[in-house]
Protein backbone atom coordinates (compact mmCIF):
# COMPACT_ATOMS: atom_id res chain seq x y z
CA UNK A 1 0.00 0.00 0.00
CA UNK A 2 1.26 3.35 -0.76
CA UNK A 3 2.04 5.43 2.37
CA UNK A 4 0.78 8.31 0.82
CA UNK A 5 -2.67 6.46 0.31
CA UNK A 6 -3.32 5.15 3.66
CA UNK A 7 -6.79 4.48 4.68
CA UNK A 8 -8.48 5.33 7.82
CA UNK A 9 -11.75 5.38 10.13
CA UNK A 10 -12.13 7.12 13.01
CA UNK A 11 -15.42 5.87 14.69
CA UNK A 12 -16.81 7.91 16.84
CA UNK A 13 -16.21 11.66 15.41
CA UNK A 14 -17.61 15.08 17.55
CA UNK A 15 -15.31 17.88 18.40
CA UNK A 16 -12.20 16.96 20.57
CA UNK A 17 -10.31 14.05 20.36
CA UNK A 18 -12.74 12.70 17.23
CA UNK A 19 -12.08 15.77 15.11
CA UNK A 20 -7.98 15.66 16.20
CA UNK A 21 -7.30 12.43 15.16
CA UNK A 22 -8.73 13.29 11.90
CA UNK A 23 -6.90 16.35 11.28
CA UNK A 24 -3.80 14.65 12.41
CA UNK A 25 -4.13 11.81 10.28
CA UNK A 26 -4.81 13.78 7.54
CA UNK A 27 -1.75 15.58 7.92
CA UNK A 28 -0.02 12.43 8.00
CA UNK A 29 -0.92 11.07 4.53
CA UNK A 30 -4.02 9.12 5.18
CA UNK A 31 -7.25 9.27 3.61
CA UNK A 32 -9.79 9.57 6.30
CA UNK A 33 -13.42 9.00 7.21
CA UNK A 34 -14.84 10.23 10.12
CA UNK A 35 -18.14 8.17 11.19
CA UNK A 36 -20.98 10.07 14.11
CA UNK A 37 -24.92 9.78 14.04
CA UNK A 38 -25.13 13.55 13.16
CA UNK A 39 -23.63 15.53 10.08
CA UNK A 40 -22.42 18.45 12.43
CA UNK A 41 -18.61 17.62 13.17
CA UNK A 42 -18.37 16.31 9.93
CA UNK A 43 -19.08 19.47 7.80
CA UNK A 44 -17.00 21.38 10.21
CA UNK A 45 -14.16 19.05 9.31
CA UNK A 46 -14.90 18.60 5.63
CA UNK A 47 -14.44 22.75 5.30
CA UNK A 48 -10.79 22.33 6.64
CA UNK A 49 -9.15 19.00 5.32
CA UNK A 50 -11.17 18.92 1.64
CA UNK A 51 -13.29 16.23 0.16
CA UNK A 52 -10.11 14.64 -1.57
CA UNK A 53 -9.01 13.62 2.09
CA UNK A 54 -11.77 13.36 4.37
CA UNK A 55 -15.45 11.82 3.95
CA UNK A 56 -17.79 12.37 6.65
CA UNK A 57 -20.97 10.04 7.38
CA UNK A 58 -23.94 10.20 9.54
CA UNK A 59 -24.35 6.04 10.90
CA UNK A 60 -25.59 4.49 13.84
CA UNK A 61 -22.67 2.37 14.90
CA UNK A 62 -24.78 -0.02 16.99
CA UNK A 63 -26.69 -0.85 13.97
CA UNK A 64 -24.23 -3.16 11.89
CA UNK A 65 -26.19 -3.02 9.24
CA UNK A 66 -25.08 0.99 8.79
CA UNK A 67 -21.76 -0.13 9.39
CA UNK A 68 -21.70 -2.02 6.62
CA UNK A 69 -23.42 0.70 4.30
CA UNK A 70 -20.95 3.18 5.26
CA UNK A 71 -17.81 1.35 5.47
CA UNK A 72 -18.43 -0.12 1.51
CA UNK A 73 -18.59 3.73 0.86
CA UNK A 74 -15.30 4.55 2.48
CA UNK A 75 -13.61 1.26 0.24
CA UNK A 76 -15.47 2.66 -2.75
CA UNK A 77 -14.29 6.05 -2.00
CA UNK A 78 -10.95 5.51 -0.24
CA UNK A 79 -9.82 1.50 -0.46
CA UNK A 80 -9.91 -0.80 2.37
CA UNK A 81 -9.09 0.80 5.22
CA UNK A 82 -5.80 -0.16 6.98
CA UNK A 83 -6.89 1.76 10.23
CA UNK A 84 -9.73 1.56 12.44
CA UNK A 85 -10.29 3.36 15.92
CA UNK A 86 -12.84 3.31 17.80
CA UNK A 87 -13.61 6.60 19.42
CA UNK A 88 -17.34 6.34 19.87
CA UNK A 89 -18.71 5.82 23.61
CA UNK A 90 -20.90 7.54 26.18
CA UNK A 91 -20.60 9.42 29.15
CA UNK A 92 -23.31 8.03 32.37
CA UNK A 93 -22.60 8.72 35.74
CA UNK A 94 -25.09 7.70 38.96
CA UNK A 95 -26.02 5.03 41.70
CA UNK A 96 -26.79 1.69 40.33
CA UNK A 97 -30.59 1.45 41.70
CA UNK A 98 -30.97 5.02 39.55
CA UNK A 99 -29.51 3.12 36.61
CA UNK A 100 -32.31 1.75 34.13
CA UNK A 101 -31.15 -1.51 32.97
CA UNK A 102 -32.09 -0.08 29.25
CA UNK A 103 -29.21 2.59 30.14
CA UNK A 104 -26.86 -0.28 31.01
CA UNK A 105 -27.78 -2.18 27.69
CA UNK A 106 -27.47 0.96 25.75
CA UNK A 107 -23.85 2.25 27.12
CA UNK A 108 -22.33 -0.76 25.98
CA UNK A 109 -23.74 -1.28 22.91
CA UNK A 110 -22.44 2.24 21.92
CA UNK A 111 -18.90 1.64 23.70
CA UNK A 112 -18.50 -2.39 22.56
CA UNK A 113 -20.64 -3.71 19.99
CA UNK A 114 -19.92 -0.69 18.40
CA UNK A 115 -16.61 -1.61 18.49
CA UNK A 116 -17.36 -5.27 16.97
CA UNK A 117 -19.17 -4.20 14.56
CA UNK A 118 -16.79 -1.95 12.62
CA UNK A 119 -14.15 -4.73 13.39
CA UNK A 120 -15.42 -7.47 12.14
CA UNK A 121 -16.65 -5.31 8.76
CA UNK A 122 -12.81 -4.35 8.43
CA UNK A 123 -10.94 -7.43 9.54
CA UNK A 124 -11.65 -9.57 5.94
CA UNK A 125 -9.03 -7.05 4.22
CA UNK A 126 -6.74 -6.59 7.46
CA UNK A 127 -6.56 -10.31 7.17
CA UNK A 128 -5.94 -11.03 3.80
CA UNK A 129 -3.19 -8.34 3.87
CA UNK A 130 -1.94 -9.56 6.87
CA UNK A 131 -1.10 -6.39 8.21
CA UNK A 132 -3.32 -3.63 9.47
CA UNK A 133 -4.46 -1.43 12.98
CA UNK A 134 -7.10 -1.23 15.41
CA UNK A 135 -6.94 1.17 18.24
CA UNK A 136 -9.68 1.45 20.28
CA UNK A 137 -9.91 4.20 22.90
CA UNK A 138 -10.74 3.68 26.79
CA UNK A 139 -11.00 5.56 29.59
CA UNK A 140 -9.57 5.56 33.77
CA UNK A 141 -12.38 3.39 34.01
CA UNK A 142 -11.10 1.05 31.90
CA UNK A 143 -8.97 -0.55 34.49
CA UNK A 144 -10.24 1.66 37.43
CA UNK A 145 -14.35 1.90 38.05
CA UNK A 146 -15.30 4.36 40.90
CA UNK A 147 -18.29 4.48 43.03
CA UNK A 148 -21.38 5.78 40.87
CA UNK A 149 -19.70 4.79 37.47
CA UNK A 150 -20.94 1.32 37.31
CA UNK A 151 -22.75 1.41 33.48
CA UNK A 152 -19.50 3.62 32.27
CA UNK A 153 -17.36 1.21 34.11
CA UNK A 154 -18.84 -1.94 32.94
CA UNK A 155 -18.71 -0.85 29.01
CA UNK A 156 -15.51 0.20 29.37
CA UNK A 157 -14.15 -2.96 31.05
CA UNK A 158 -15.92 -4.90 27.96
CA UNK A 159 -14.35 -2.71 25.47
CA UNK A 160 -10.74 -3.36 27.32
CA UNK A 161 -11.42 -7.16 27.38
CA UNK A 162 -11.97 -7.34 23.74
CA UNK A 163 -8.90 -5.69 23.18
CA UNK A 164 -6.90 -7.84 25.02
CA UNK A 165 -8.35 -11.34 23.41
CA UNK A 166 -8.07 -9.92 20.06
CA UNK A 167 -4.25 -8.62 20.39
CA UNK A 168 -3.73 -12.05 21.28
CA UNK A 169 -5.61 -13.99 18.53
CA UNK A 170 -4.96 -11.22 15.58
CA UNK A 171 -1.14 -10.25 16.49
CA UNK A 172 0.32 -13.48 15.08
CA UNK A 173 -1.61 -12.63 11.75
CA UNK A 174 -0.20 -9.19 11.80
CA UNK A 175 -2.62 -6.86 13.05
CA UNK A 176 -1.79 -4.63 15.52
CA UNK A 177 -4.41 -4.30 18.17
CA UNK A 178 -4.04 -0.91 20.82
CA UNK A 179 -5.95 -0.27 23.68
CA UNK A 180 -5.53 3.42 25.12
CA UNK A 181 -6.41 4.04 28.87
CA UNK A 182 -6.79 7.99 28.92
CA UNK A 183 -6.66 8.84 32.94
CA UNK A 184 -8.30 12.14 32.50
CA UNK A 185 -10.64 14.33 31.19
CA UNK A 186 -9.81 15.75 27.55
CA UNK A 187 -10.41 19.48 27.49
CA UNK A 188 -13.16 21.29 26.43
CA UNK A 189 -16.51 22.42 26.40
CA UNK A 190 -17.79 19.55 29.43
CA UNK A 191 -15.08 19.88 30.80
CA UNK A 192 -15.08 23.49 31.47
CA UNK A 193 -19.14 23.77 32.01
CA UNK A 194 -20.34 20.59 33.40
CA UNK A 195 -17.20 19.67 35.95
CA UNK A 196 -15.37 23.11 36.31
CA UNK A 197 -12.11 22.15 35.40
CA UNK A 198 -9.33 24.51 33.81
CA UNK A 199 -7.21 23.90 30.67
CA UNK A 200 -3.98 23.25 32.66
CA UNK A 201 -5.99 20.29 34.71
CA UNK A 202 -7.19 18.35 31.70
CA UNK A 203 -5.63 16.66 28.45
CA UNK A 204 -5.27 18.32 25.58
CA UNK A 205 -6.84 16.38 22.62
CA UNK A 206 -4.29 17.09 20.35
CA UNK A 207 -1.48 16.23 22.47
CA UNK A 208 -3.50 12.38 22.97
CA UNK A 209 -3.74 12.27 19.25
CA UNK A 210 -0.31 12.64 18.84
CA UNK A 211 -0.01 9.90 21.06
CA UNK A 212 -2.43 7.94 19.12
CA UNK A 213 -0.52 8.34 15.28
CA UNK A 214 2.67 7.03 17.15
CA UNK A 215 1.40 3.92 18.64
CA UNK A 216 -0.08 3.46 15.08
CA UNK A 217 2.96 3.76 13.15
CA UNK A 218 4.98 1.70 15.50
CA UNK A 219 7.15 -0.95 14.02
CA UNK A 220 6.07 -4.29 14.48
CA UNK A 221 9.14 -5.80 16.66
CA UNK A 222 8.14 -3.33 19.14
CA UNK A 223 4.18 -3.00 19.38
CA UNK A 224 2.02 -1.54 21.99
CA UNK A 225 -0.56 -3.40 23.09
CA UNK A 226 -2.04 -1.07 25.97
CA UNK A 227 -0.91 2.66 27.13
CA UNK A 228 -1.72 4.83 29.93
CA UNK A 229 -1.80 9.01 29.74
CA UNK A 230 -3.14 11.49 32.12
CA UNK A 231 -1.59 15.10 32.90
CA UNK A 232 0.89 15.60 34.95
CA UNK A 233 -1.41 16.90 37.28
CA UNK A 234 -3.82 13.39 37.59
CA UNK A 235 -3.10 11.35 40.49
CA UNK A 236 -3.00 7.50 40.08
Amino acid sequence: MNQNQRTAVVAGLGEGLGAELCRQLVGSGYRVAGLARGPEAGETLLKGLGRAHFLPLCCDLTDASQVDAALTEVENRFGAPGLYIHNAGRFLGGACQDTQPEEYEALWRTTCLAAVHGIQRVLPDMLELGRGTLLMIGATASVKAGANFSAFGAAKFALRGLAQSLARELGPQGIHVIHLVIDGVLWGERARDQFGMSEAQCLEPASVARTCLNLVEQERSAWTHELDIRPHVETF
